[in-house]
């Protein structure tokens, strides 16, 4: 099969690895559509630290059952589903992929040439959610997405948070996704922000308020504008970007009182002024990935969303161009809420 391999910092291939086969309890699943992850750029250019060489990428994954391995009864081959794509809840030995991060086994991510940036990849049968008749492939992989801010916005229920002025520190898909999900969930006002003025403004289109930061903005003019354009300070702000700076301006601008949702993880180290957390009792969230009911639930969402999600999606490439692609992407020459490597053709 073709797929495509990442040998290192800024250096991918078209390859040709053998298909493969599956085993007790799987599925063969025929790669539709992959979405190209913001994660897997950081990884392509070594920043995160978060992809190892000689691995197949490609997470967020929608396809067609192509046959059942031993011991598996559904879903039936023919069948479209979005990947749920934890495997397992133990790290990967060496031989199998990267044990170095996560307590988990997650195809495209630490699971060595089992990612979905290829033709076929081998999953567990329970891993594959049925998508709704009229749901598109392409709409099935944001599944993924939807997914991340729903485990984020559960583990904030989980401790009586229930938002109701949310800032949104970066306005990517997972911040785009982050308005949908608020906008559900009942938040009355929502604050959009980000450096690029033109993806703090698409923000409008799903519900939210634009917050463009600009050059030279400090973080008490940002404050001063979620403040602004929510009418009181965010009693919940989700920094689904992680580097210092929008740590900063997130425990800066929230409420006393307030939450940070931390999604975003670019920067192994953030500052945090402990004495004012303490005086104003912020409290911070962190949240990674999901969990099945999370993803169980997106790919219930996605039929009500098509036309938001279908916004999402500003560009598409052959796996055969995957390589130009993330290269592109992660000199910024190419800027898109969404990219999706359209495998099937």
């Amino acid at each position: 099969m073709k797929a495509v391999l990442y040998n290192g910092p800024w250096d991918m291939s078209v390859v040709d690895l053998p298909a493969p086969e599956p085993g007790d309890g799987e599925a063969l699943l025929r790669v539709d559509t992959v979405g190209i992850c913001g994660s897997d750029v950081h990884g392509f250019t070594g920043e995160s630290g978060r992809r190892a060489p000689g691995m197949v990428m490609g997470h967020e994954v929608s396809g067609t059952v192509e046959r059942l391995g031993p011991g598996a009864s559904a879903p039936a081959p023919g069948t479209r589903v979005a990947l749920y794509n934890i495997i397992a809840d133990h790290a990967p030995s060496p031989e199998e992929g990267d044990p170095s991060f996560l307590n988990k086994q997650l195809i495209g991510v630490n699971l060595g040439t089992r990612g979905a940036m290829a033709e076929y990849v081998a999953v567990p049968a329970a891993n594959l959610i049925p998508l709704a008749d009229g749901v598109p492939s392409e709409i099935g992989l944001l599944a993924e997405p939807l997914g991340v801010v729903l485990h984020g916005w559960h583990r904030l229920e989980a401790r009586n948070v229930a938002p109701r002025r949310v800032a949104i520190l970066g306005a990517g898909t997972i911040g785009m996704a982050g308005v949908l999900v608020a906008r559900a969930r009942g938040a009355e006002r929502i604050a959009s922000l980000d450096t690029i003025a033109a993806k703090a403004q698409r923000a409008a289109l799903l519900g939210a308020t634009a917050v463009p930061i600009a050059a030279g903005d400090t973080v008490a003019d940002t404050r001063a504008a979620v403040t602004a354009a929510l009418g009181e300070p965010p009693d919940v702000v989700v920094d689904a970007v992680g580097s210092a700076g929008s740590f900063v301006s997130a425990v800066r601008m929230v409420a006393e009182g307030g939450t940070v949702l931390m999604i975003g993880n670019l920067a192994h180290e953030v500052p945090l002024p402990v004495q004012d957390m303490i005086s104003y009792e912020w409290t911070l969230v962190g949240t990674y990935g999901f969990d099945r009911r999370a993803f169980t639930d997106a790919v219930a969402m996605l039929g009500g969303l098509h036309r938001e999600l279908s916004g999402f999606i500003e560009g598409h490439c052959t796996l055969d161009e995957v390589p130009a692609m993330m290269t592109s992407l992660a000199k910024g020459e190419r800027q898109a809420l969404k990219i999706v490597i359209d495998v099937a053709g």
